[in-house]
C-alpha cells in the first residue's frame, strides 16, 4: 500500500550564520517500505545528534532534550526494526558513526553490518546502506549533518542543534501523519503510537528555540 506524501524539505542550520544543510524527500508517494526506511534513517539521526547534544550543548535544558532524543528514539527505532522484520523489509544496516545501528545501539563489528548486495545504486553498483535511492534519504546525509554539528561549540552548537530538531520534527510529523492513514494496520499502529511523541518533542524544542 502506497502512502501519499508531498515533497518535504529538511533544512538544517550547521553554522552560526545562515548556512543550511538540506535533505529533500523528492518523491510524491511512498510505499510502506520507503516509510520504514525513511523513519529508520531519521530515527538514527535523532539518536546520534542527541548524543552529541547531551555531551556538547552549553544549555542544560538542551542537554536534557538531547538525552530524551536518545532515549525516546532508541525505543522507537527498536520497534521499527521489529516491524520491518515482520514485513520482511530491509532497513539500512550500515552506520555513519562507530557501529551505531538505527536503534541507537553500537555493534562491536560494524563492518559486518554493512549490506553490499540488497540495494543497487543508480549506476547499478552495489550500495552498502541497504537504503534505496528512491527513499530520498541516505546515511551520508546523516553523517554530513553530524560532522557539521561536531564542528560547532557553545551557543553556536545549541542554536544549530535546536533549529535542526525543529525542522526534523516538523517533517517527521508530516511523514508519520501520512503513514497513520495507510490501510496497513501494523504501519498505521506504529505511526499513530509515535505521532503524539513527535508532536510533544516539537512543542518542547520550539520552547527551547524561543528562549
Amino acid at each position: 500500500m502506497a502512502i501519499a506524501i508531498s515533497a518535504i524539505s529538511l533544512n538544517y542550520p550547521v553554522k552560526a550564520e545562515a548556512y543550511l544543510f538540506s535533505i529533500v524527500y523528492q518523491q510524491d508517494s511512498l510505499t510502506n517500505a520507503q516509510f520504514l526506511q525513511q523513519a529508520a534513517i531519521a530515527g538514527m539521526k535523532e539518536v546520534l545528534t542527541g548524543k552529541l547534544a547531551a555531551d556538547k550543548a552549553s544549555d542544560k535544558k538542551i542537554k536534557a532534550f538531547g538525552q530524551m532524543m536518545v532515549d525516546d528514539h532508541s525505543k522507537a527505532n527498536e520497534e521499527l526494526r521489529a516491524l520491518a522484520k515482520l514485513k520482511k523489509i530491509d532497513l539500512p544496516m550500515s552506520s555513519p558513526e562507530g557501529g551505531q545501528r538505527p536503534d541507537g545501539r553500537v555493534d562491536s563489528a560494524p563492518e559486518n553490518l554493512r549490506d553490499t548486495s540488497r540495494t543497487k545504486n543508480t549506476a547499478g553498483e552495489a550500495g552498502n546502506t541497504g537504503l534505496s535511492k528512491k527513499t530520498g534519504a541516505e546515511e551520508s546525509t546523516v553523517t554530513d549533518a553530524i560532522e557539521k554539528l561536531k564542528a560547532l561549540n557553545g551557543t553556536a552548537f545549541d542554536k544549530a542543534y535546536v533549529d535542526m530538531m525543529v525542522a526534523d520534527h516538523q517533517n517527521a510529523i508530516a511523514l508519520f501523519e501520512k503513514a497513520s492513514m495507510t490501510s496497513d494496520q501494523a504501519i498505521k499502529a506504529y505511526a499513530s503510537k509515535y505521532l503524539p511523541i513527535l508532536k510533544k518533542h516539537l512543542k518542547q524544542v520550539n520552547a527551547l528555540a524561543t528562549k
